[in-house]
């Protein structure tokens, strides 16, 4: 049979060859995986390799761990032509299917679907209550096959990107607002605010528990060894308003290694949209002033539109958006 396991960490490497390949769209550029993100891509990875012994007995005591970068590998003509991959969201029941790839000269044979059908069986044998994955909006034949498969589209998110080292000016805070130090471990304030402000038909699909935000203790002590392997550090910030309640919060990855992009993650009460240019120049000044020289990307679902616009203002471009499809998984009592 040409499907088999996705193996770690030797499969490793097929992610690297592949996703180029397999990511590239011809006739729209903008789809395609871009230098700098193969680049960051190849880092990690590589990072993830060093340390893979560390990686598999810290899997041994968390079943989050053990569950990052599943999936499945399809082989034909004495090659690798084919791979999915599928991951626990945290330790909730929560799965993300990932890396939909096949090569250009092997599509419309159904590996595609055999591939996700695979991810999607292995999440169900898991416990899965729910598996999402993200569609480039207008890949028409991709977003039919998980209509076919049961997916259904709830939320869309503007991909951005900034380019170049120059900061825009920045914008006051709102009198009344302060903004504090956080940290990947105070999860709280950042839990408390995205169970507030998520949309319920987005909470369907991405329901808001404390699986996704609280790490794991292994997970906690392997965080400052993955980031050295992988050249990254870290940041965050919350953002108080005038009663003392969290009304935004933002974090990012910096790259402190050529190649590879920064990556800018920010949430807002919708009920505060006057924060959200304060907030984009704010983050993006704070995160070039570590790594220039490095792009910055930055994903906002439909349902924040004050960030879209404040970061459009800010300079950023809009070249792709993503669709996000859900499925819930029935059980049987």
């Amino acid at each position: 049979m040409p499907l088999r396991a996705f193996k770690l960490p030797d499969d490793v490497s097929l992610l690297v060859d592949l996703i180029p390949q397999a990511f590239h769209y011809p006739d729209n550029e903008a789809w395609s995986i871009q230098p700098d993100e193969l680049e960051g891509m190849t880092d990690a990875l590589r990072g993830v390799r060093r340390v893979w012994p560390l990686l598999r007995v810290a899997g041994w005591f968390s079943p989050a761990l053990r569950d990052v970068l599943r999936g499945f590998v399809w082989e034909e003509d004495g090659q690798v032509v084919g791979l999915s991959n599928v991951m626990r969201q945290g330790t909730t029941d929560h799965w993300y299917i990932a890396n939909v790839a096949v090569l250009p000269a092997y599509r419309r044979r159904g590996i595609a679907r055999g591939l996700v059908e695979a991810c999607m069986d292995y999440a169900r044998d898991r416990g899965a209550a729910v598996i999402t994955l993200d569609v480039v909006a207008g890949n028409t034949p991709a977003y039919a096959l998980y209509e076919r498969l049961g997916f259904s589209h709830f939320a869309t998110k503007a991909e951005l990107v900034h380019e170049g080292d120059r900061v825009p000016e920045p914008v006051g805070l709102p009198d009344g607002y302060t903004l504090e130090p956080s940290s990947t471990f105070e999860w709280e304030p950042r839990f408390d605010l995205m169970q507030r402000i998520t949309p319920p038909d987005v909470a369907v699909y991405q329901p808001v528990e404390q699986g996704r935000f609280r790490q794991p203790g292994p997970a906690r002590l392997l965080m400052p060894v993955m980031r050295a392997a992988t050249g990254t550090q870290s940041q965050e910030v919350i953002l108080r308003g005038p009663d003392g309640g969290v009304v935004a919060s933002a974090g990012f990855g910096a790259r402190t290694r050529s190649g590879g992009r920064h990556n800018l993650r920010i949430a807002l009460d919708p009920a505060h949209p006057a924060l959200a240019p304060y907030l984009v120049r704010h983050t993006l000044g704070e995160l070039l002033g570590l790594g220039p020289g490095h792009r910055v990307e930055l994903s906002v679902p439909h349902w924040q539109p004050a960030l879209v616009i404040a970061a459009e203002d800010a300079g950023f471009a809009r070249p792709a958006d993503h669709q996000t499809m859900g499925l819930r998984i029935l059980t049987h009592s």
